[in-house]
């Protein structure tokens, strides 16, 4: 259900969001957010990524743009017990590569996150990775 609520930013720009809607969408303390900020529309959306007592990893990957190239890297991350919480990808203007930005749950991973850039950079059309701990 959609609701509008109006609050007033602090001073430090924070936000309270009433504890009752807080909860409904799970803003808990030590949950993830996804912040998308459009600087030139002035608007903020926020979605929820995770609860909290993830391992959370961000994936950044340049790729060749073909069919079936999302379809290799999700099915190595799922082989290797890694769930996938948001992903999105961009055509870009040179030559038929892809940039895919992935946040990924590695709790249960059977790799190091040294060892998943391994994994993913041995796949052909995978050009180019780099991988952040979210902390």
């Amino acid at each position: 259900m959609r609701e509008y609520i109006l609050v007033k930013v602090k001073e430090d720009g924070k936000l309270e969001v009433p504890l009752e809607y807080a909860y409904e969408v799970g803003l808990i303390k030590d949950a993830y957010f996804l912040l998308e900020i459009d600087t030139d529309l002035k608007e903020i959306h926020v979605e929820r990524i995770a609860l909290p007592g993830k391992r959370l990893v961000e994936v950044e990957l340049i790729v060749v743009d073909k069919p079936g190239v999302l379809a290799k890297i999700s099915g190595t991350l799922g082989r290797h017990g890694i769930n996938i919480l948001f992903n999105e990808s961009e055509e870009l203007e040179s030559l038929g590569m892809a940039a895919i930005v992935a946040i990924v749950d590695i709790s249960n991973s059977d790799v190091s996150v040294k060892e998943l850039e391994g994994v993913l950079a041995k796949i052909e059309e995978v050009k180019e990775v780099k991988i952040r701990e979210i902390m």
